[in-house]
């Protein structure tokens, strides 16, 4: 397998990640990870990592090369200083419950813009009965804050193309708030969406990272296309 490189200077190394391959590494030294598949291209470079995506999810995903700017990225990623937008596939459910969200057309009336909204709340974790698997909850106090806004980009029959803005970094902040929703994503065995066999994973993709390059001071915007199964499911 063969990583697709969307942006490379002395400083920065930006991938677009695969589905299914690890952010770092596990116990198991046989699951490949995105350093794994940067290395077969550079045998010999040293890339450090700064942020993670879920296994299933692809995209944007950056490493610095030079621990000098190392410092920098941690401070930028923990000031939310990176925009990132996500394109995901959610179920084509037309209502938003009125109690768990906010609207971004305040003054649409009754007849709420249900393709425009963003969630506010606290999030914490939690372990599921008779299960391995952690999630995150809504809690009423404690927790720690959470937003994210959505917009509908299309309307299919089977599913919504949906694009998600966060505003914070939490774990599963984009699914756990798409569930709130009632816009599970398609794939999401932990949040609502299930499996099936045409849909294998969690239809989560990292479309696009803003920022400024922490040593040019240069603007950026780093976009990744589209896996194929993503694409398959659109067309």
């Amino acid at each position: 397998m063969k990583i697709e490189i969307l942006f490379e200077d002395p400083f920065l190394l930006i991938v677009n990640k695969p589905p299914m391959i690890l952010s770092q590494k596990s116990l198991d030294p046989k699951r490949l990870t995105v350093e794994d598949l940067v290395k077969q291209i550079y045998p010999n470079l040293t890339v450090y990592l700064h942020h993670r995506l879920d296994k299933e999810t692809s995209g944007v995903f950056l490493f610095s090369k030079q621990q000098k700017i190392n410092g920098k990225l941690t401070e930028m990623f923990k000031n939310h200083d990176f925009e990132k937008t996500y394109y995901c596939l959610t179920f084509p459910n037309e209502l938003v419950p009125s109690k768990k969200v906010v609207f971004t057309n305040k003054d649409s009336g009754p007849e709420k813009d249900t393709t425009h909204w963003h969630i506010q709340n606290f999030m914490a974790p939690t372990k599921e009965k008779n299960s391995f698997k952690k999630r995150m909850v809504s809690v009423r106090s404690g927790g720690w804050k959470a937003e994210t806004e959505f917009k509908v980009l299309q309307k299919f029959k089977n599913y919504f193309l949906v694009e998600a803005k966060p505003k914070t970094g939490r774990t599963h902040q984009i699914r756990q708030h798409l569930q709130e929703s009632h816009r599970s994503i398609i794939g999401d065995d932990i949040y609502g969406g299930g499996r099936a066999v045409s849909v294998p994973r969690l239809m989560l993709h990292a479309k696009s990272l803003e920022f400024i390059h922490p040593e040019t001071q240069a603007k950026m915007k780093i976009e990744a296309s589209l896996p194929l199964d993503f694409q398959k499911l659109i067309e």
